[in-house]
């Protein structure tokens, strides 16, 4: 093979990870780019390889879904070398008494042995998902993952799961055990939920360290169970972001007193998933229950991303945190960021955030979001210098970046989309008050700091002081620096009133 081909097939190498679950099959195939990844595809078919299953035996119809599901994956994997296919089962395979005639009919397909976890390593890959795809601030974190055979719970800090528990209560076996027995839908609804709040509990009751662990840092959530439950509380407009007890509760509600007709659709509910949605709503609820929860965070990722994460760490040291950071470099090599007034408007947003931290927003989540809004300010420039800011937060709030959580790459669209021009305040408001405001105030520093760099030259940055109260902001340039950047100076007279629209008063002056 000549050289130019080697550096072709290096570049354009791919590994997959398939998940073979008990609700759906999932594969995803990315291209290895050093300490993360891109995202090429991912499939998903639901086979519910746990349905019907009856005396710990899958079922022949399930047998043959989950087959013709494999034999369609494969047509896509023929092209990857087999040593870079990983494959993983769980709860349904973990259990069926047939599952190795399962297995081996997989192998023989895709030539590669399926690695059947336990549901404590499969705990264990989901929280590896969470500490490397997401940026969450706080130190202690659970996660929890709730899947069609099985729910898998795991206690940690930034680091590393400390304790990774499973529980065989999963959406499709519930469904099963109680929404087939036709008791009909609420008193199936009450029986799943009292059923999770016992298990979790009884485990809670079992170990010192669960209860001390239950309640502390974060709490995340992921799977297209609570997926579809945060989908299904936003269209209903019961939720902005993060699932909430509120939110449940009106969900609960609906689901118990109204009589709501889930088989018929619900506004925000896949089709898939119409059967087991009751099933899945009452175990989060459950889950808010037993650990008196306010709300729950989505993570976009899953096992899948786990089992990624782990195939890179056999080639290479990918600090956890950094996932998101190498996604921001990505986006502004792809579209050609200058990264000289990024770093200068970077280095202003830093002056302004740590002078104004004792009034305004001072946590160290807000810092890491303002500083990477100031480094993709003019993401857009590529596309069309026009509007150029409606171009990079479109960027943003459609690109896949990983290390990013939904809410957080929306935060940082409107970020870029308000650095210029009118301010995004009725966007704001989408988000609950506190929040509002936080983003009111980093969208100030960061709209002034790019004012500020408006010569796009180190030599004309200038040295100001800064004082600060809730509602205000006053900045005193040395040596007559407004005098002698007049487009700047025009340019604060113009902010100077758009903030006083949104509740900050901004004055300036040359000493």
């Amino acid at each position: 093979m000549a050289a130019s081909d080697t550096q072709t097939a290096t570049q354009t190498r791919q590994i997959a990870a398939l998940d073979l679950g008990s609700n759906s099959f999932h594969l995803l195939l990315v291209v290895p780019l050093g300490r993360h990844f891109r995202t090429v595809e991912r499939l998903k078919e639901r086979v519910q390889l746990l349905a019907g299953c009856q005396d710990g035996m899958i079922t022949a119809d399930a047998f043959m879904r989950g087959l013709a599901c494999i034999g369609r994956f494969r047509q896509r994997l023929s092209a990857l070398d087999p040593v870079d296919i990983y494959i993983t089962g769980t709860h349904a395979l973990r259990q069926a008494k047939n599952a190795e005639v399962f297995l081996s009919e997989v192998k023989v397909m895709l030539g590669r042995e399926v690695q059947v976890i336990s549901g404590e390593r499969e705990a264990e890959l989901v929280y590896e998902a969470v500490n490397r795809g997401t940026v969450i601030p706080e130190r202690l974190r659970t996660v929890i993952d709730v899947g069609g055979g099985s729910t898998e719970i795991a206690f940690g800090d930034t680091k590393l799961a400390q304790i990774t528990q499973s529980l065989d209560i999963g959406c499709v076996a519930l469904t099963d055990k109680y929404f087939k027995s036709g008791d009909g839908q609420p008193a199936a609804y009450l029986a799943v939920k009292d059923e999770v709040v016992r298990r979790i509990v009884a485990l809670r009751d079992s170990d010192r360290r669960i209860r001390e662990s239950m309640g502390a840092g974060a709490v995340i959530g992921t799977s297209g169970t609570i997926e579809s439950v945060q989908m299904v509380l936003k269209a209903n407009g019961w939720i902005r972001h993060a699932i909430t007890r509120e939110g449940m509760a009106r969900l609960e509600t609906a689901i118990i007193e109204e009589q709501w007709f889930v088989e018929g659709g619900l506004p925000g509910l896949a089709p898939d998933r119409v059967e087991i949605f009751p099933a899945g709503a009452a175990i989060v609820s459950g889950c808010f229950a037993a650990f008196n929860l306010e709300q729950m965070a989505y993570a976009r990722v899953s096992l899948l991303h786990g089992m990624i994460f782990k195939a890179l760490q056999r080639q290479t040291a990918a600090a956890p945190g950094k996932i998101a950071e190498q996604s921001i470099v990505d986006l502004m090599q792809n579209f050609g960021v200058d990264p000289q007034q990024a770093k200068r408007v970077r280095q202003q947003c830093s002056h302004l955030y740590q002078a104004t931290t004792k009034h305004w927003v001072n946590d160290a989540a807000s810092e890491v979001l303002l500083g990477w809004a100031a480094d993709l300010h003019e993401l857009g420039m590529q596309v069309n210098a026009s509007h150029y800011h409606r171009h990079g937060a479109y960027i943003i709030k459609h690109a896949q970046l990983p290390g990013f959580g939904e809410a957080q790459q929306h935060m940082l669209s409107l970020l870029v989309r308000g650095h210029r021009r009118g301010l995004p305040s009725l966007a704001f408001k989408a988000f609950d008050p506190e929040m509002a405001i936080r983003l009111t105030q980093l969208v100030a520093l960061l709209r002034i700091s790019v004012i500020l760099e408006r010569s796009h030259d180190a030599t004309e940055s200038p040295d100001f002081q800064v004082a600060c109260t809730k509602n205000s902001l006053s900045l005193e340039f040395d040596a007559n620096w407004l005098a002698g950047h007049p487009l700047s100076a025009r340019e604060l007279v113009i902010e100077a009133a758009q903030l006083e629209e949104a509740g900050i008063e901004m004055s300036f002056v040359d000493i």
